[in-house]
């Protein structure tokens, strides 16, 4: 499989910048164009406008919006000067619909590229990224950490496996990467069983189709434990030094309190390195 078309959420923040210096690597090295789009939340009145003061706060409070979106395009673009693959814009949209946006954005892409969720700013439009672009996007997602500068990686990989749609999403999006690491690791927390094809035939499989692929991946990594999961996919990236991981992106019912289920919300809070993921 090859990639075209890539679509990288930023802003004008040190780390967003630096994500749009690694965004436009990643398209350059796969040579497919890039557009790096900016999300302008506008803030809406929590109750209904009328005239005098309410309105003059809340047209000044969009104003101050559009400017910094507007100062977070030039400074982008200044970035991407000279690249010709590289396009970049501001969506402007509104309170409340970031999710919806997101998850619009990135059906059109090949891969999606976005920063580790956070609310340093007491503002929620990256977590909205994150969750509308993953859950509702159809496409394999890529969380960069909230580097200032940027990082290599991609050099040594664990792929966290399970017997799920979503694991198999991850590892078939993720190809391109891990065609081109030094070294792959295929892990298994607490195997369920033949059924869930995670036994050893089915695990076998899944190291099959990395190697059918030119992948190359170690010998499995099949770990039980009374660790959670999550511990033991942490455990294992930082033991084999990995600089880039493979999960799947599991939904829950708590969605709203834990961005994702269980594992994945506990691996994409720890997350140090580059995360790719599908739903």
């Amino acid at each position: 499989m090859s990639w075209r078309d890539f679509l990288a959420f930023v802003d004008g923040s040190e780390d967003g910048l630096a994500r749009m210096k690694m965004a436009i690597d990643v398209a350059a090295a796969h040579k497919g164009r890039l557009e790096a789009l900016v999300l302008v939340e506008l803030p809406a009145p929590a109750v209904p406008v009328g005239q005098g003061m309410i309105n003059e706060v809340l047209d000044e409070a969009i104003h101050k919006r559009r400017i910094a979106g507007q100062d977070a395009v030039e400074a982008l673009q200044k970035i991407a000067a000279g690249a010709s693959n590289v396009s970049v814009a501001s969506w402007e949209v509104p309170n409340g619909q970031a999710r919806e946006a997101a998850a619009r954005a990135a059906r059109t892409a090949d891969l999606v590229i976005f920063g580790k969720p956070e609310t340093l700013d007491d503002s929620d439009l990256d977590t909205d990224i994150f969750v509308g672009a993953t859950l509702a996007g159809g496409r394999p997602c890529l969380m960069l950490p909230r580097w200032i500068n940027p990082h290599s990686w991609g050099r040594r990989a664990v792929v966290s496996w399970k017997g799920t749609p979503e694991a198999a999403r991850a590892v078939q999006g993720a190809l391109p990467f891990l065609k081109q690491a030094e070294a792959v690791r295929l892990i298994v927390a607490n195997p369920r069983g033949e059924r869930d094809g995670e036994d050893e035939a089915g695990i076998a499989r899944a190291v099959a189709y990395l190697q059918h692929h030119d992948v190359k991946v170690d010998g499995p990594v099949v770990r039980e434990s009374w660790e959670g999961p999550e511990r033991m996919v942490v455990s294992e990236t930082e033991g084999f030094n990995a600089d880039f991981l493979v999960i799947g992106a599991y939904e829950s019912s708590r969605l709203q309190e834990e961005v994702f289920g269980g594992v994945t919300a506990r691996v994409v809070r720890d997350a140090t390195i580059p995360v790719l993921m599908a739903h």
